[in-house]
């Protein structure tokens, strides 16, 4: 009975564990489809989906014909429908339908959480203020999630790529989580060497790296 009783303990733990392991884990690519607007989407095997933004000069996938009956159905199932694509070629820069599309760069969701750029601003430092809007519909409440924001220029040149903190919570202080079913704003957050006369047409995409909940 007591070896039972162990075994069972072990698997509740387990049980416990993997909801957090699972969200380091990266979806995988099931397919790239071409749509109709010459925009490229990969499928993932996590019944999400994403917008692939970045061309590079030896780039060369293959499109793949996708029909009205089945775009709706990836739509409707997406969670993280605007982020930016991982490629190892170099240089890289995004798309032209990204840059005439340059709204679609300003979102990204994941596990729940969507996070959206309410606005900019420069200071008189000539720093690059971005201030992001968090609106949680999962079932978890969030103590930090890291965003990685990269910075392209007009001609759609990567100019700069950081990660950061775009929420983080107060120890203990369940007050200061971002809890389900919640949205709320973020500080102000600075980035030095952007070049303004660059950055014109706001050029941007986010991507979730990390999330901590309690």
């Amino acid at each position: 009975m007591l070896k039972k009783l162990n075994v069972f303990a072990a698997i509740c733990g387990l049980c416990w564990v993997m909801p957090s392991l699972a969200e380091q884990f990266e979806p995988k690519t099931l397919e790239i489809v071409t749509l109709q607007n010459g925009a490229q989407v990969q499928l993932n095997d996590d019944f999400t989906w994403q917008y692939l933004l970045l061309n590079t000069q030896s780039e060369t996938t293959a499109s793949v014909e996708t029909s009205n009956a089945v775009l709706p159905v990836a739509v409707a199932a997406s969670e993280t429908p605007l982020a930016n694509s991982e490629s190892s070629h170099s240089p890289e820069r995004l798309s032209d339908i990204a840059i005439n599309q340059a709204e679609l760069l300003k979102s990204t969701a994941k596990n729940g959480v969507k996070i959206s750029l309410l606005n900019s601003q420069w200071d008189d430092k000539d720093r690059l203020g971005l201030h992001f809007q968090l609106v949680n519909t999962g079932t978890k409440n969030y103590v930090q999630i890291l965003l990685e924001v990269s910075l392209y220029a007009d001609s759609g040149t990567v100019l700069t790529q950081q990660e950061v903190k775009v929420w983080q919570a107060i120890f203990r202080m369940p007050d200061t989580y971002l809890r389900k079913e919640q949205s709320r704003t973020s500080e102000i957050l600075w980035f030095e060497g952007v070049d303004k006369t660059q950055w014109d047409k706001q050029l941007l995409s986010l991507k979730i790296t990390n999330m901590e909940s309690r």
